[in-house]
């Protein structure tokens, strides 16, 4: 595969998850069809760069619900484009899983 250019957006999400001590596996396979964002493999969690403006297609629901089904605890979809802002959903959406 090649070598891939990250958004702006991913490569703060990923700043962040490094600053916060979670390992992770950037855009990786989940099953025989979809590549997440980011993979953080001990917590089961994906979270995805939707940008600002998200993603509330009923495919991108249904795909959630894939996911689950494979295994994954949960999905965190990450709006901001801030690192301050990314920072402030992972730790309130990790915060939840304790």
């Amino acid at each position: 595969m090649l070598p891939r250019d990250y958004t702006a957006q991913e490569n703060l999400i990923a700043r962040v998850l490094t600053e916060m001590g979670i390992r992770y596996e950037q855009q990786t396979s989940m099953g025989d069809r979809y590549i997440v964002d980011f993979l953080c493999v001990l917590e089961g969690i994906v979270v995805e760069a939707d940008g600002p403006f998200g993603h509330l297609s009923k495919a991108d629901r249904k795909r959630d619900e894939e996911l689950l089904k494979l295994g994954v605890n949960q999905i965190i979809h990450i709006k901001s484009t801030t690192k301050e802002g990314i920072r402030k959903v992972l730790d309130e959406e990790l915060a939840c899983q304790e």
